[in-house]
């Protein structure tokens, strides 16, 4: 609606400047339909008491809404009323999900422990690369939705490297920033005769191996100054921003390794040792995903709608979908997982 209103103030403008001009647009006729996200991969979904209460991989959750018309200005928010059911490729349930919206795990059964769109799994079924799945969901007024996948199979991470830069000696302390980060170098095997497409993560455990905290690109590093969208970079991705997925294709690739190199800071979301203190991180652990075309066409389509940024002579980014009968993602990624001790 922002940008019809600037397109027509600007043409408006130009032609009768001092005039004031009421146009009238018609409303393109617009049928509801569902639109939702999720991503099957082989790890379980982690238990509801994962550190901080948020899931490694928060963009692979599943959220249900339903669309709206171009024309519409109220808030688009998500539907507690879905049944969403998966199926492996012989028929048979394997997974169905409860709407957050309703009483549950972090409430003590009393109150929703989320807001309307979020889903939870019930039965934390993992997927098994080369099965083949199907995805089916309905609500209240909508047409049901179906899409299915095959999970690609397991990629090589063939190494990883890192090392650390010398840390600032006045970081830390009580509930402090703590001042840790290196140069990553990451190597994926690949197959030059076909096309595949990833997605990397990192993130920091502690030396006992529980999550410690996440990583990112340092941008305070020399040479950091290129942009964060890149549609043809293969480079960490954020595993909890919906909006911070960067998938790679091989396509322009013919050499029988991936491998990406960058500056990265390690930041702390854990919990605090006694007296507010830090603890030490113990490893740092790179994650893989080989990833469905349709997850790859998805987050591409994200990024360039993303990259617009309101601009108005911006080409159209619709987003990509792979639902019949509705919009959005059934998606699959399938993880490998690197560990290597920093201290």
């Amino acid at each position: 609606m922002d940008k019809l209103r600037l397109l027509l103030g600007v043409s408006l403008g130009l032609g009768l400047a001092g005039c004031e001009t009421v146009v009238d647009v018609d409303t393109p006729p617009h049928t509801p339909r569902m639109a939702l996200s999720y991503t099957l991969s082989n790890t379980p979904p982690e238990p509801p008491t994962t550190t901080n209460n948020r899931s490694f991989f928060e963009q692979r959750k599943l959220y249900v809404s339903s669309s709206q018309g171009v024309l519409e200005t109220k808030e688009l928010t998500g539907r507690g009323d879905a049944t969403v059911q998966l199926f492996d490729e012989s028929g048979q349930l394997v997974e169905q999900f409860r709407s957050k919206a309703q009483p549950g795990y972090y409430s003590g059964g009393s109150r929703p422990d989320s807001i309307y769109g979020d889903y939870a799994p019930t039965r934390g079924f993992a997927g098994v690369p080369g099965r083949r799945y199907t995805l089916r969901a309905s609500a209240p007024g909508v047409e049901a939705v179906e899409a299915s996948l095959r999970l690609p199979a397991v990629p090589t991470i063939e190494s990883v490297g890192y090392v650390a830069r010398p840390r600032d000696p006045n970081s830390g302390g009580p509930y402090g920033y703590v001042d840790y980060g290196g140069r990553l170098t990451v190597a994926v095997a690949d197959n030059p005769a076909t096309t595949d497409y990833y997605l990397a993560y990192a993130r920091v455990l502690d030396k006992q191996g529980n999550y410690w905290g996440g990583v990112s690109r340092d941008y305070s590093a020399p040479g950091a100054d290129g942009p964060d969208i890149n549609l043809s970079r293969f480079q960490l991705s954020q595993p909890d921003s919906f909006y911070s997925q960067y998938p790679y294709s091989d396509a322009t690739s013919s050499g029988p390794l991936l491998s990406f190199g960058t500056d990265v800071r390690l930041y702390f979301q854990g919990g605090y040792g006694s007296g507010g203190s830090i603890p030490e991180p113990g490893y740092l652990e790179v994650i893989v995903s080989s990833i469905t075309p349709d997850t790859y066409q998805f987050f591409q389509s994200v990024l360039r709608f993303y990259n617009t940024d309101g601009n108005p002579f911006a080409e159209p980014a619709p987003l990509h979908s792979n639902l019949r009968g509705g919009y959005g993602l059934f998606g699959g990624a399938t993880d490998a997982v690197y560990r290597i001790k920093l201290f």
